[in-house]
């Protein structure tokens, strides 16, 4: 055979040959993604929170609800992602209530239809350095909107401390901050 017939095989048996892809194993992994993931989203709520927000720590079994959500950080008040009031403009009023926060809240309600026994469910979720006096504004304009069934976003840490233990953690640290 001449040279020149044997470079002609050669080029027919590499284009004759294809890349094989194996689908099996592909599929097998696609299988378990989809399994684990589906196991998995389950059980968590994710919450959208700004990163300007550090939520207080809890060890509450109970799962957050998807309702009407309020955000505060150091700087906005939030309800479903509009502002509603600045924080530096409620330093230093005597108003109970904020007067954004409760035109929304009350458009919110208008939406919702019948008010059910016991008021509409909303969920404030709150840096753990909020202060006080601006999370009882917030309180007092959700009750006056008819939105009295307040739940506080917060991270689940673990542990089983029971109340005993909690009051008595407390208790240490008012005590470590009064030496």
């Amino acid at each position: 055979m001449s040279g020149h017939t044997q470079r002609r095989r050669a080029r027919q048996n590499r284009k004759a040959k294809t890349a094989g892809l194996n689908l099996v194993s592909l599929m097998d992994i696609f299988t378990i993604l989809v399994f684990f993931l589906m196991v998995n989203s389950s059980e968590v709520e994710v919450l959208q929170t700004s990163s300007k927000i550090k939520l207080p720590d809890s060890s509450s079994e109970k799962q957050p609800k998807n309702q009407l959500m309020i955000s505060v950080d150091e700087e906005d008040l939030v309800v479903q992602g509009r502002s509603v009031a600045k924080v530096a403009d409620l330093f230093g009023t005597e108003e109970l209530m904020i007067a954004g926060l409760q035109s929304e809240l009350e458009y919110q309600a208008t939406r919702r239809g019948e008010i059910p026994e016991g008021g509409f469910e909303i969920t404030v979720i709150g840096d753990k350095e909020l202060p006080y006096w601006l999370l009882k504004k917030i309180l007092m304009t959700c009750q006056t909107a008819d939105f009295a069934r307040v739940s506080l976003a917060v991270n689940k840490v673990g542990g089983e401390a029971s109340i005993e233990e909690l009051s008595a953690a407390a208790a240490d640290n008012s005590q470590g901050a009064a030496s």
